[in-house]
């Protein structure tokens, strides 16, 4: 499997944990000034990123 394709799905992943970290800390802590979520969203970003570079890397 090609590295932009495994950090599209490492992406993913952190995608659906971003949107249930973010689900249980708008139910049970909605006066928490930081939210966790932010974590795993930096780090979704960042592998999109480098998949997205990978990839037009490798197809230009």
């Amino acid at each position: 499997m090609q590295n932009h394709r495994k950090l599209t799905f490492i992406g993913v992943i952190f995608l659906i944990l971003t949107f249930a970290i973010n689900y249980y800390h708008e139910q049970n802590h909605p006066d928490m000034e930081f939210n966790y979520a932010y974590i795993p969203g930096i780090i979704m970003l960042i592998s999109f990123g480098a998949s997205f570079i990978l990839f037009t890397k490798n197809n230009l």
